[in-house]
């Protein structure tokens, strides 16, 4: 169950007027440069110059190799400055002893909880199958699986099932689209046009990538009594005047960078039956966008 709290919504984030196009990016990039898996998913399959999963046929569309890895842990540390350090909206105290890291990816989640409270038990799972025993998890934590579920609905009602009486489900998923406060992002940009596309493939095969808004609705038709939902901006690049907002901005800029390949080449070549120059166009052209001083993101 989870407590009742307030729904909050992002306000308007304001343009810092002395901010330049490079600002930020080398620092970040210079200072912040466990899972399980079964036989079957051992095996890879090499596309466009990156390896990805050939697990159930490639049915995963992210890539696994060491690029994507940094990727992953680089958006972690990207959460811990949204949420001002903390690991989950969850509370972490003497009360929970046991943890499920669903998707846990590199692991990091995992390993920071685990160093961070020693005395906690934390599983990390990610693709292989897992059929926890019930009522025995005070947290499961789920982070970052938009466009790799294909039943939410199931997945959260297992999650329940999962949980001590009185346990906690933190769900913590991202928007896979840009909007602009100032209106600075225009529909017939790359940048625009990349998002929107990247947000159509994952539908063709029958995979929620637009999750996030749905979450109260699967998370109360589980049976959980009670919804905390919270929504958070986060800008791309560091042309935001809050410090908090420019340093996730900077963070949040070598991420799409280094993604914009991870999620392109695989949804528009295999999915969406785009040609792979037409494909690498448009992905330079997104990231040529991403750091554009005239759109605030």
């Amino acid at each position: 169950m989870a407590n009742k709290g307030h729904h909050v919504t992002a306000g308007l984030l304001a343009v810092d007027p002395n901010w330049r196009d490079s600002s930020g990016y080398e620092t970040a990039e210079s200072e912040y440069s466990t899972a399980s898996l079964s036989e079957s998913i051992r095996e890879y399959r090499y596309e466009n110059g990156r390896r990805y999963h050939a697990f159930k046929d490639g049915k995963y569309l992210m890539p696994n190799d060491e690029p994507e890895q940094e990727r992953l842990d680089l958006l972690h540390h990207i959460s811990l400055l949204l949420l001002d350090g903390k690991l989950a909206r969850a509370p972490i105290g003497d009360d929970i002893q046991r943890i499920l890291d669903i998707g846990t990816g590199t692991g990091i989640w995992a390993i920071d909880a685990a160093e961070t409270y020693p005395s906690l038990q934390v599983i990390g799972t990610d693709l292989s199958p897992i059929q926890p025993s019930w009522d025995s998890f005070d947290l499961i934590h789920i982070r970052h699986l938009n466009g790799g579920i294909k039943d939410w609905g199931k997945l959260i009602k297992q999650s329940f099932d999962a949980l001590k009486p009185g346990g906690w489900l933190d769900v913590a998923e991202y928007e896979m689209r840009l909007k602009s406060d100032d209106r600075t992002l225009r529909v017939e940009s790359n940048l625009f046009r990349y998002y929107d596309l990247v947000n159509q493939a994952p539908d063709k095969l029958g995979q929620e990538f637009k999750v996030a808004a749905s979450l109260d609705k699967f998370i109360l038709n589980a049976g959980f009594d009670k919804v905390n939902h919270e929504e958070m901006k986060i800008s791309l690049g560091t042309w935001a005047a809050d410090k908090k907002q420019k340093d996730m901005g900077a963070f949040t800029l070598l991420v799409v960078e280094h993604g914009y390949e991870s999620f392109g080449m695989a949804f528009f070549t295999r999915i969406l039956g785009m040609e792979v120059p037409e494909a690498k166009e448009l992905i330079a052209g997104a990231k040529k966008e991403s750091r554009s001083k005239n759109i605030h993101s």
